[in-house]
């Protein structure tokens, strides 16, 4: 049985925007179902007024006293500008596999998408794998040029969310990448 069968707790996965660098026109944080309901998205995002975010967070929101039992996880994310203009759901690997960051989300000319939204997929967890804790991070890409990784606090501390992932001008970024760490 893998360590994280009796510690961890379940989860579900948010995502918040926000305009003016991440000082306000904040819209509604968006999330993904708990992961033990299995693969689910989350409905889009976007911030206040819909138009090129200038930052963003993500959330590992925990619910004390669910464990996870026996469940192997990524997360993933997807980018739309305007109406129809999808880029491909990007995925982090999975937790068994040790987890990374997924490749950049963004939407079809990878300019200045306006929404995103998150993924949560499940698998049955390998029986050769061990998970002792995780995390999750965001980065925020403007012109090839990537930000620090905003990281949550880790499962086993309860969660919660990152501080504001903004790229070098804190304006209109062009993607974003999530990333799944793990002990």
């Amino acid at each position: 049985m893998p360590a994280q069968a009796a510690t961890l707790p379940t989860f579900r996965v948010g995502i918040q925007l926000a305009d003016n660098g991440g000082a306000s026109q904040f819209g509604a944080e968006q999330f993904t179902k708990n992961v033990k309901f299995g693969n689910s998205s989350s409905p889009w995002a976007g911030d206040a007024n819909g138009y090129d975010p200038d930052a963003a967070l993500i959330d590992l929101s925990t619910v004390p006293g669910d464990v996870l039992n026996n469940l192997d996880f990524r997360i993933g994310a997807q980018a739309m500008d305007g109406s129809g203009h999808y880029g491909p759901v990007q995925y982090s690997p999975w937790a068994s596999e040790g987890g990374g960051d997924s490749p950049l989300a963004t939407d079809d000319n990878g300019y200045d998408p306006d929404k995103y939204r998150l993924f949560l997929d499940t698998r049955s967890w390998p029986s050769s794998a061990t998970l002792t804790d995780f995390r999750l991070s965001i980065k925020t890409v403007d012109r090839g040029r990537y930000s620090e990784p905003e990281v949550t606090p880790w499962a086993s501390q309860g969660g919660g969310r990152s501080p504001l992932a903004v790229d070098a001008n804190s304006y209109d970024f062009d993607g974003v990448v999530v990333g799944l760490e793990v002990r």
